[in-house]
């Protein structure tokens, strides 16, 4: 078994195993899945996957960022799921309601039928990158049958654009991918085109047809495919199912083709003329302002996952103009973030981190930048800002030089063939600023950089009074300090990167977590056991000057009905610092799919002034962990 293949093995059951898996797919740098139940995935446990550089919902869509490596975890990931047909989702699933519900299963369904086109789009548009350069420096004749043929092979994708969305539609819709590509093609029929061309009116049913072309349009398709869904449950709920292969698609086809041509057509090229028309004139007016904006906001939405709500534009604008706008600004916010990890790679001491801001910020360069946003820029924070930085005023070049594109992509150096033509030049001055302004802003701001793993003494340290001494003016008065010792062993998190999102937020309170090397904890105080939870996984302790510290062992590891988990005290037992309260299985939990990062929390913190961690890259058992003031 290959490193892919371990990653798709370990996802697998992670994400709830196959039975929890509607449908998959994948982009550049993410595999994106409708799960029927997204709770049943351990957000937690897919991150600390070898391999796996992050994950993220977006909508209803569950999405593991992979970066260069995902087309290779994906096929290993589909020999282990095999063919889905786009079940729905299991009755009694948690969905976000109202408009939050809407925007959702909007990201979702257009992330579902756009992905999957992508890899067509990006040929076609390359190609076409291609001859626009060969033309440029005359290097092949117009006129020439090789031209002719080239210019076919890069148009081929965006003529026959409705059969490639119609057939990813019927996918998400849960329709006939097959009949659904069909009335696609009626659609693009040559004979189609020549009768609405004509001057006699077109009618079906005595209804008339309007006259417009559907080549190269996306939006009629997908309504088309959308209503097409609806007729097929109601076809097969009439109809005898021994009828079904026969008379199901003909009257799916003789129902919806003429429902497309005489409502929907109509209505989605007006759409798609309408955003397409909208956006290239509101960019030709403001086009500094949009790349300033975009640019800038670009990196929240590639961590958000929404970067893919701007598809339908590009896609739209390309195949109605031929170019496309946003790109370019994309491109220039990958140029920051190429810039910003580089700065990083080179101010770092860690030679660890190092060598993966260096990877990064070449991946970064080539155009893939998930690793830079999620392994280097969003973890030490001030880079992401000067990357965001950079990509506004990169984005403001490209915009006030009216940069285009001829597909979608990625960039800078991966999407030089896209950009070739008048504006190429300015492309390279807006990926340059970018690049420049990432790296030095970086080197202004700075960052905090991640100390080099040190081991350390595992002999207990109990805090002397220096160790303790004031930060700030809550401080001054040490009878309000209490001190909090670590329990467990191993690496210290800061909460807010816990993946339960009610510890991660503080709604159980303030404090710490640790990823336990040793599968011990002990008291951190001397106080008394008020709780020992039913199923092992977590006990609170009250210390004798009244803070409240609950012990979490794993998230979600109340599942595992106690069984990798051993108490050695009961409620009201009298503890000291060093009481040894539970011993726990590590490889057991962790088999068994759940995270073992492990909260430690100031239940009552509201009860306190305040509760200062004490961050460090790794503790030991009775090393001091949290200061409570008040």
């Amino acid at each position: 078994m290959n490193k892919n293949e371990k990653i798709a093995d370990e996802l697998l059951p992670l994400l709830g195993g196959k039975d929890n898996i509607n449908d998959y797919t994948h982009c550049v740098t993410r595999l994106r899945l409708s799960l029927k139940e997204n709770s049943k995935a351990d957000k937690a446990a897919i991150e600390s996957v070898p391999g796996v550089m992050g994950a993220t919902v977006v909508g209803e869509q569950f999405q593991v960022i992979l970066g260069d490596k995902v087309e290779d975890v994906y096929r290993a990931f589909s020999k282990l799921v095999g063919e889905k047909e786009g079940e729905k989702t299991t009755e009694g699933s948690n969905r976000p309601k109202g408009l939050k519900h809407v925007f959702s299963a909007f990201l979702d369904t257009i992330s579902g039928i756009f992905v999957p086109i992508i890899p067509a789009i990006i040929g076609a548009g390359l190609l076409k990158g291609i001859i626009i350069f060969l033309m440029f420096y005359k290097l092949v004749s117009t006129e020439s049958t090789a031209y002719q043929l080239l210019n076919i092979f890069s148009d081929g994708a965006f003529y026959f654009l409705p059969i490639l969305v119609a057939f990813s539609s019927a996918r998400k819709f849960n329709a006939n991918q097959y009949v659904a590509a069909s009335i696609a093609g009626i659609l693009v029929h040559p004979s189609l085109a020549t009768l609405l061309s004509g001057e006699q009116g077109v009618t079906i049913f005595g209804i008339p047809v309007t006259a417009v072309g559907y080549s190269s349009t996306v939006i009629p398709i997908i309504l088309g495919v959308w209503f097409m869904s609806y007729v097929e449950k109601g076809l097969r709920r009439i109809l005898p199912k021994i009828l079904h292969t026969i008379f199901l698609p003909v009257f799916t086809v003789l129902i919806v083709a003429p429902v497309i041509l005489i409502a929907f057509g109509p209505l989605g090229v007006l759409i798609g003329n309408g955003i397409g028309a909208g956006f290239v004139s509101l960019y030709m007016s403001y086009g500094w302002l949009a790349g300033l904006l975009l640019g800038g906001l670009y990196p929240l939405l590639i961590l958000t996952g929404m970067h893919v709500g701007l598809l339908p534009v590009m896609v739209q604008s390309l195949s109605r103009y031929g170019l496309d706008y946003i790109m370019g600004i994309g491109v220039a916010s990958n140029s920051g973030q190429a810039g910003a990890t580089f700065a990083v790679y080179l101010k770092t001491k860690n030679k660890a981190f190092k060598a993966v801001a260096g990877t990064a910020a070449l991946n970064a360069f080539i155009g893939i930048t998930e690793p830079a946003v999620y392994g280097v820029t969003a973890r030490l924070k001030k880079p992401l800002i000067a990357a965001a930085i950079a990509g506004a005023l990169g984005g403001a070049v490209m915009g006030w030089f009216k940069v285009g594109a001829t597909g979608i992509g990625t960039g800078p150096i991966a999407g030089i063939p896209l950009f070739f033509g008048a504006t190429f030049i300015y492309y390279l001055i807006g990926c340059a600023v970018s690049f420049a302004a990432g790296f030095i802003l970086t080197i202004i701001i700075g960052f905090e950089d991640i100390p080099e793993r040190k081991e350390t003494s595992v002999e207990p340290v109990i805090p002397t009074d220096q160790e303790i001494q004031p930060e700030n003016k809550l401080f001054d008065n040490p009878d309000r300090i209490q001190t909090v010792l670590s329990p467990i062993q191993g690496e210290v998190v800061e909460l807010s990167q816990v993946g339960d999102p009610a510890f991660a937020a503080g709604m159980m309170g303030k404090g710490i977590a640790i990823r336990p090397t040793s599968g011990r904890a002990v008291s951190p105080v001397a106080g008394t056991v008020a709780t020992v939870f039913k199923k092992k996984h977590a006990i609170v302790i009250v210390s004798d000057e009244g803070a409240e510290i609950l012990i979490h062992i794993g998230i979600d590891t109340v599942k595992l009905n106690g069984d990798p988990f051993t108490t050695h005290v009961e409620v009201g037992q009298r503890v000291e610092p060093g009481t040894l309260l539970v011993e726990f299985d590590i490889p057991m939990i962790q088999q068994a799919g759940y995270d073992i990062i492990t909260p430690i929390i100031i239940a009552n913190s509201a009860e306190f002034l305040d509760v200062h961690p004490q961050l460090s890259e790794h503790t030991n058992e009775l090393h001091l962990l949290l200061k409570i003031v008040g």
